[in-house]
């Protein structure tokens, strides 16, 4: 991707994530107006706010067109939205906790996917044993650190343990850019990175955080990283 199709990109996403927030705000302003009313004995505000699940639905389709957001984690988000909508329709019996053991799975199927991507990884030409950075961290504290002129990416998964990235020193190659797939569950993700880079999220948290602090995260030119990935009931953390 060269750097106009990154200004395209990085301001696509800037506007979808705008909408996102202006239908968020908009909704909370309706929902705290309508309950006013309700107890003001104005009207009832309960056939109206049952149907706040619209608002997920509409979020998770919103997000399928920003193509710096995970497919995933928007149908994700729109196929929940939908069970939360007919469940507070009446149309069926919506409990969430019936798709724990479907987690459990998700979690297994992730940390498969990890070694046939380090596999790859390793049978890739890097210019340095470090351009591929790997870390997991399960009940425990891991640290992982690159000085690649060459960096790549890989992967950091904390399962109620933490895991930091240090790529500060790290370079990331003209016209190239670097994914590193992230995934928190119960567990904290920090991923250290150059002032310069610019960092693309495409990271679903699910009860959890996702937070960008880069001092770059708002330019529209320089070395990308691609962060993606998943955090349940914990963080994910890039700064400077």
């Amino acid at each position: 991707m060269n750097h106009a199709d990154s200004r395209v990109a990085h301001a696509t996403h800037y506007v979808y994530r705008s909408i996102v927030r202006l239908i968020i705000g908009l909704s909370i302003l309706a929902v705290g107006l309508l309950w006013t009313l309700d107890n003001l004995d104005v009207l009832r505000s309960e056939p109206i706010t049952r149907w706040w699940p619209v608002v997920v639905i509409v979020v998770g389709l919103i997000r399928l067109f920003d193509v710096s957001a995970s497919k995933l984690s928007s149908i994700v988000i729109t196929l929940v939205g939908v069970g939360i909508l007919f469940d507070t329709l009446d149309y069926w019996d919506f409990d969430p906790g019936d798709f724990i053991p479907l987690l459990i799975a998700f979690i297994g199927a992730k940390l498969v996917l990890d070694v046939f991507r380090r596999r790859s990884a390793r049978t890739a030409n890097a210019a340095s044993p470090d351009a591929v950075v790997h870390a997991f961290a399960v009940m425990s504290g891991v640290g992982r650190r690159s000085v690649s002129a060459d960096f790549r990416g890989g992967d950091a998964n904390a399962i109620m343990g933490g895991v930091e990235l240090d790529l500060r020193e790290a370079r990331i190659p003209e016209g190239q850019e670097a994914v590193v797939d992230a995934f928190a569950f119960w567990g904290a993700v920090e991923i250290r990175v150059p002032e310069n880079w610019r960092v693309v999220s495409q990271v679903m948290p699910m009860m959890a955080a996702y937070e960008d602090n880069t001092t770059g995260k708002n330019a529209t030119a320089g070395p990308v990283l691609i962060v993606r990935g998943v955090a349940i009931m914990g963080g994910i953390e890039v700064k400077n």
